[in-house]
């Protein structure tokens, strides 16, 4: 068991980066402000809008998926090279 997860790392990082970074990047949230707005604001009494943001947890989940991946990536292309050399 050992053996094939040595052997197959590269794919297994890249799987799980993958699935960290699409779960984490649809996980954001978002406030309406100005008129009947939930965020009171000084100055955006006449501005309506809402405003789209991601929580610190889902920043650092996003950014060690993409870490995931492109480790997964680098690990896959080294073990290619070392096979045509």
């Amino acid at each position: 068991m050992q053996e094939k997860i040595k052997k197959y790392i590269g794919e297994i990082m890249v799987i799980v980066g993958s699935g960290l970074f699409s779960y984490n990047i649809f996980n954001f949230s978002y406030q309406t402000f100005g008129k009947g707005g939930l965020l009171k604001m000084p100055g955006t009494e006449e501005l309506e809008g809402i405003a789209y943001y991601y929580s610190p947890n889902s920043l650092i989940l996003i950014s060690i998926g993409v870490m995931l991946i492109v480790c997964g990536i680098l690990i896959i292309r080294s073990k290619n090279h070392e096979r045509k050399n």
